[in-house]
């Protein structure tokens, strides 16, 4: 599942920049996302770095593929054992809307699929566990030319077996001719 999902968005995104570069804007980011995991009654805080790539076919729709790479993990308790958990990858294909607030800024919502693999271990023990399902969110950027900004967001991911809620800050640097 994630390579196909991996596959379909670079093929994807490499097309929007060879056949549409005069028409839209094509965009990469790179950033940092908090990631809350709740599973029933109990939840992790984990961290990634956040790499983006989407191609705007107008300036009010696009999309967008995603890859988070966990960086930082966290522990709880199950049985008076602490558990690490962590996140080994998660890739996600959105589909995009936006509604430009000024020529520089715009707010945006999102909606799509995500594949993640999660670890949770002890010593002499690890789980790894690949779920996945559909996310949305809402955020917003601001440009400060016309090639570099910053982008916040939310995201809340629906997995078989539990949630994830996603704060992310990125650098973000745009392409193409559209603007």
């Amino acid at each position: 599942m994630l390579r196909t999902l991996v596959s379909a968005s670079a093929i994807a995104l490499a097309a929007a920049s060879v056949s549409f570069a005069d028409d839209g804007d094509f965009t990469w980011s790179a950033g940092y996302s908090a990631i809350e995991i709740s599973d029933g009654g109990q939840s992790v805080d984990v961290g990634a770095v956040t790499f983006r790539g989407g191609y705007e076919f107008t300036r009010h729709f696009g999309f967008e593929g995603q890859l988070d790479v966990g960086v930082s993990d966290d522990s709880i308790i199950i049985a008076a054992t602490p558990v690490d958990v962590e996140l080994n990858y998660a890739a996600s294909l959105f589909g995009i809307a936006r509604a430009p607030v000024s020529e520089n800024a715009s707010l945006f919502v999102r909606a799509g699929y995500t594949a993640a693999d999660v670890e949770a271990s002890i010593p002499g023990v690890s789980v790894t566990s690949d779920t996945d399902g559909w996310a949305y969110g809402v955020g917003g950027e601001v440009f400060f030319d016309q090639r570099n900004g910053f982008r916040a967001g939310y995201t809340h991911h629906d997995f078989d077996s539990s949630d994830a809620d996603v704060w992310s800050l990125s650098y973000v640097r745009r392409f193409g001719g559209g603007r």
